[in-house]
């Protein structure tokens, strides 16, 4: 059935890698028309280039970003990397790249918004064809400004442009209605030799699991689809792996975190850091926050006890799916829900 195959895609962060490379391999005298580049999962991707320029002392290469069969506003944005000669490898972001405004992102306020997985596969790709690394490199996203207003960067503090990120360099069609045939295909495989099962809401989620030796099955954003799938499909434990936003969703008994089936992130999180007996003036900063990250920076050693009310929280939900109730109360179904960091550590894990 190969009418039913989904493409995969490359991250915007992936896309100014391959776009790095391409540029430093141009300054060398090398002119490419795509170029392979490793990955933080171990993948390397050949990507193509779109075109290759000389702007006086600047050797500049863009790169198309492909979605592959993922909804996403940033499908065919150009991306393009300006590499010249400097004494010390240095990265920035130029016109289109946005400005982190709040507090609790993985980029420090007042920075452009290229996420760490995404300079350290822009620099391991440039290493590949400039091993001394004495460049500087400027990431620009000449539609970028524009099309931020379609994206979430606003919301979450990003103002400008657009951000450089993804934590693979490859981006999974998990919100596409399809995938649901691709986590069945998954479990089948996984019920045929296992009775436990984890099921991870992203890519952060999915490698902490991994490294606990779980059987990992990534679900984007199809929580209730999925937990009832496993339900079904026989395991007597399954375990349930997120980062707070998604699972705030979750915790207010929203079964599919995709934005367009609703949000309530914000106030979820409010609401357990007053049950959490977090102050008045830190309840206050969290109500107004952006994001689920900048809430939990606010809390400082309080997102641990915060982190523990959510996972029970989620537990609760996930109970009220009928399915699960009656495996639960027959003991044939254990459950246990993992709040994953920020950094990619365990904040909180409660079980029944």
């Amino acid at each position: 059935m190969l009418d039913t195959l989904k493409r995969f895609g490359i991250t915007t962060g992936g896309a100014a890698a391959a776009a790095a490379k391409a540029a430093t391999l141009f300054m060398m005298g090398v002119k490419c028309d795509r170029v392979v580049v490793p990955t933080p999962v171990g993948l390397r991707i050949e990507v193509p280039i779109d075109s290759i320029e000389e702007k006086g002392k600047e050797f500049c290469a863009t790169v198309k970003k492909f979605a592959g069969d993922n909804p996403d506003v940033l499908d065919g944005i150009e991306i393009v990397a300006c590499v010249s000669s400097s004494e010390v490898f240095t990265l920035e972001g130029g016109e289109g790249v946005g400005v982190v405004t709040r507090p609790g992102l993985r980029v420090k306020e007042g920075d452009k918004a290229i996420n760490p997985m995404s300079r350290k596969m822009i620099a391991e790709a440039v290493s590949e064809a400039y091993p001394d690394m004495k460049l500087k490199v400027r990431i620009e996203v000449p539609r970028g400004r524009e099309i931020a207003s379609d994206t979430m960067n606003k919301v979450v503090g990003i103002e400008g442009g657009i951000s450089i990120l993804g934590t693979t360099g490859v981006e999974y069609p998990v919100s596409d209605e399809d995938y649901i045939e691709h986590i069945k295909c998954e479990l089948d495989a996984l019920r045929s030799s296992f009775t436990s099962v984890a099921l991870a809401l992203g890519n952060t989620a999915f490698s902490f699991a991994k490294s606990k030796g779980e059987n990992v099955v990534k679900i984007g954003d199809r929580v209730g689809d999925s937990l009832e799938l496993a339900c079904e499909k026989g395991f007597s434990h399954i375990s349930l792996y997120g980062m707070p936003a998604k699972l705030m969703k979750v915790a207010a008994g929203i079964m599919n975190t995709h934005n367009k089936f609703g949000d309530a992130r914000i106030e979820t999180m409010v609401f357990l850091a007053f049950l959490a007996g977090v102050d008045n003036e830190t309840i206050l900063k969290i109500a107004n926050s952006y994001s689920v990250e900048e809430g939990f920076h606010y809390m400082g050693d309080m997102k641990f006890k915060v982190a523990k009310l959510l996972a029970e929280r989620v537990i609760f939900r996930i109970k009220n799916i009928k399915n699960i109730r009656n495996n639960i109360q027959e003991k044939k179904l254990s459950l246990k829900v993992v709040v994953v960091g920020y950094e990619g550590e365990e904040l909180a894990e409660m079980g029944i």
